[in-house]
């Protein structure tokens, strides 16, 4: 513990020792802490660069790199003098606290990625981040204005080495300088007073409402120069809200101001669309607007290269922004030999803002100038640049353009307001003329057309009452088809029960005549058993005389017209009574007809009010269907069987074989597996709890997906005329719906067809 202890103690003492052998600036001695911010001379503190921005803080603070520290080499006086080929500098300054309490001071950092780094007691070096293009959430202390803090106790000397890496793109300095400021008051005023996004907030929200007022203008009269002069101040005022604030992309600062950069080359091609219209230049110079429309394809390559660092930012300046504000220059120039007195007067307005956006650019070259001539770069340039006069003055003129144009506008607005006024007055006096023609042509034409009028509604109202008639003799027709195909079944079920009635009905006559003679013969015990046996015969032979009331009674029902009176009704005895009479009717129609009948009745199915009437033809429609379906596949499949038996290419191939080549046809017809097929249909009803269920489903050959559509369509068949209505289906769906019910089909050709009916009980 002693050795590692010895060991550290070692490092300090050379680490420091080879710090203090270092030509350092001298400490800047706080004295006081009531300054709000100061500015640090050029002798306290020094510069490096690191052309490469690969040094770390150990090889920056030691020997030999630590030793080609030195003074500033810029320009205080505002005037771009940063080597922008390089984007990393390091510099290092120290501080001593000579007051008798803490200093607390904070060190504002607008870079693109600042580190700050001071040496710890354990010889290690304490390391804080910040930066306008640092993520919000790795910023270190005060992350809204990329503020670090430090505490410096009393007597203390603390030694800073700061790291500084610059994406021009989105900050670009004009010279280097070291500043910071006291105590926590300071720091409030930094957040209350000094919030850079308040002003350019304000800013936007005056371009917003103003390019809201000119898109407004823009959808009434439909002039193209409202919609540009619109969208060039959105993009202005949002270009320079992104730029001041932080509240969007706070975890990508890179793509706000990316973001910004986009929308202020927005603002510079809109503006010179804007002046292009405004000013009528294809009308006048139509040489200088193609140059114009030109112009902004340059720009726009201008940019994409600066961004891709593919030409350096001063050059981008030059190339860029300073082409576009010298083509505008020209242009107002050439139009201030118009003799159009609105023209004149918008040249002279936009000149100011012209003259302050080439500031920039002029400066660039002024710079030059003065490194290779020697020419002295005027003060008053000077004074605009430093301090952000240039961006006051900027706003000022901005929104002067603003006002100006936007009045401008208003009365050019106005003016063809009026315009349009007198045009519409002349277009209502002629339409009035119009009119007054008109009028009197319709008032010649009104009474031959009322006089065709009550005719054709007396054809109309004829043709409807036939037509409501021709309705009602359709529904009754499908009524009494589906009655007719249920003839043979009743006739099958009421014969059942009259056979009973006629053999108990012999059986007792003889009974009656056994009685006779043997009360004759005194045997009064064999009389009261025939009688007994009589009486069981008279009780069996009125059980089936009702039954085949109740079938004649059902017939009768089903025959006439719906009352419409809802009554409790046993569903699971509709679909049993229903079944039965609609298989024994197919089986009248065909003897060779046969199909297995699956009743799955849900016992705990309460009684419903529906229309009995109603519900029966929806079930026996249904029924009907589900047995013709499964038939006319056993007879399709019975008559490919026949073909099967004619084809001689058969021969050798399995019983499961799927295809086959039917005689007489031109190419191979796929034939579908046959053996096993046993017809079947089935009804099944359940008890949903608010509603009740009835499914009644079949082994058919299924609805093809194109009429799965239609078939609940009035008077829709797929039957051979003569031989179905087309209205089963559709009586079904309306019944169903008329009891607040849903009907739904699911087909296939594999599995058949189901019709699902759900009805609440009510």
């Amino acid at each position: 513990m002693k050795k590692i202890s010895f060991l550290v103690l070692i490092t300090i003492l050379s680490i420091s020792k080879a710090i203090t052998q270092q030509n350092f600036p001298p400490f800047y001695e706080i004295k006081t802490d009531t300054a709000v911010n100061v500015t640090l001379g050029n002798s306290y503190w020094q510069m490096l660069e690191d052309s490469e921005g690969k040094w770390t803080i150990d090889e920056v603070s030691r020997p030999p790199i630590a030793d080609q520290f030195h003074a500033n080499t810029t320009k205080t006086n505002g005037i771009l003098e940063v080597d922008y080929s390089i984007n990393t500098f390091w510099f290092r300054y120290r501080f001593k606290n000579n007051m008798k309490h803490e200093a607390r001071i904070i060190i504002p950092k607008n870079v693109s990625y600042g580190d700050l780094y001071t040496l710890a007691s354990d010889g290690k070096w304490n390391h804080k981040t910040t930066g306008t293009i640092v993520p919000w959430s790795k910023r270190d202390d005060l992350k809204r204005i990329t503020t670090l803090t430090y505490s410096i106790q009393p007597g203390e000397e603390l030694l800073f080495y700061e790291r500084n890496h610059f994406n021009y793109n989105s900050n670009t300095p004009d010279f280097f300088g070291i500043k910071f400021g006291f105590t926590d008051k300071v720091i409030q005023a930094y957040y209350d007073e000094n919030d850079s996004s308040i002003l350019p907030s304000f800013i936007f929200g005056v371009f917003l409402l103003a390019a809201l007022f000119n898109l407004y203008f823009f959808l009434i009269v439909h002039q193209r120069v409202y919609l540009i002069f619109s969208l060039m101040l959105f993009f202005r005022g949002f270009s320079r809200f992104l730029y001041a604030n932080e509240v969007f992309f706070k975890e990508n600062p890179t793509v706000r101001l990316e973001s910004g950069n986009v929308f202020s080359l927005l603002f510079l091609i809109f503006l010179i669309h804007f002046l292009r219209y405004f000013l009528e230049i294809s009308k006048h110079f139509p040489r200088w607007d193609k140059y114009l429309i030109g112009l902004n394809i340059y720009n726009i390559l201008i940019s994409i290269l600066a961004l891709r660092n593919i030409i350096v930012v001063e050059l981008s300046h030059i190339l860029g922004p300073a082409i576009v504000v010298l083509s505008i220059l020209i242009t107002l120039i050439l139009f201030l030999r118009s003799q159009i007195k609105a023209v004149g007067w918008a040249v002279l307005a936009t000149l100011p803002i012209i003259c302050i956006m080439s500031i920039p650019s002029f400066l660039i070259l002024l710079k030059f100038l003065n490194e290779y001539t020697g020419i002295p770069i005027p003060s008053l340039l000077k004074w605009i640049w430093v301090n952000d006069r240039f961006a006051v003055l900027e706003q000022i003129g901005l929104i002067w353009l603003l006002i100006f144009f936007s009045w401008n506008l208003f009365q050019r607005y106005q003016q063809l307001q009026k315009t349009i006024a007198a045009e519409t007055l002349a277009k209502e006096r002629l339409a009035k003329e119009k009119e007054i023609e008109r009028n009197q042509l319709i008032a010649h034409q009104k009474v031959q057309l009322e006089k065709d009028v009550e005719e054709r509604t007396a054809e109309l109202m004829q043709s409807l009452e036939n037509l409501k008639a021709t309705q009602a003799q359709l529904i009754q027709s499908e009524k009494m088809a589906s009655l007719g195909e249920l003839t043979a079944g009743i006739a099958h079920e009421i014969q059942n029960p009259l056979n009973f009635v006629n053999n108990f009905s012999e059986v007792s006559t003889e009974l009656v005549d056994e009685m006779k003679n043997e009360l004759s013969l005194g045997k009064s015990e064999a009389a009261i058993e025939i009688a007994n046996d009589l009486k069981d015969n008279l009780t069996k032979i009125n059980h089936h005389g009702l039954r085949a009331s109740n079938i004649v009674k059902g017939m009768l029902e089903h025959s006439r017209a719906s009352t419409g009176i809802k009554q409790p009704t046993d569903i699971n005895a509709l679909c049993e009574e229903y079944v039965k009479l609609s298989y024994q009717a197919m089986r009248s129609r065909d003897q060779q007809f046969k199909c297995d009948i699956k009743l799955d009745l849900d016992r705990d199915l309460p009684k419903i009010n529906v229309v009995t009437q109603d519900i029966s033809r929806v079930i026996l429609n249904l029924v009907n269907n589900a047995f013709q379906a499964v038939n006319e596949k056993s007879n399709n499949l019975a008559g490919l069987n026949r073909d099967e038996r004619d084809v001689k290419n058969l021969r050798g191939l399995s019983e499961t074989a799927n295809a086959v080549n039917l005689v007489g046809s031109s190419e191979a017809q796929a034939i579908p597996n046959r053996q096993g097929y046993q017809p079947l249909v089935t009804i099944s009803t359940k008890n949903l709890a608010d509603k009740i269920e009835i499914k009644i489903s079949d082994k058919g050959s299924g609805i093809p997906g194109s009429i799965k559509d239609k078939i609940f369509q009035p008077f829709f068949t797929t039957k051979p005329p003569g031989q179905g209505t087309g209205l089963g289906l559709s009586l079904a769906y309306d019944i169903v719906k008329a009891h607040n019910g849903n009907i739904a089909v699911d087909s296939s050709a594999l599995n058949g067809t189901s019709f699902t009916i759900q009805i609440p009980i009510l």
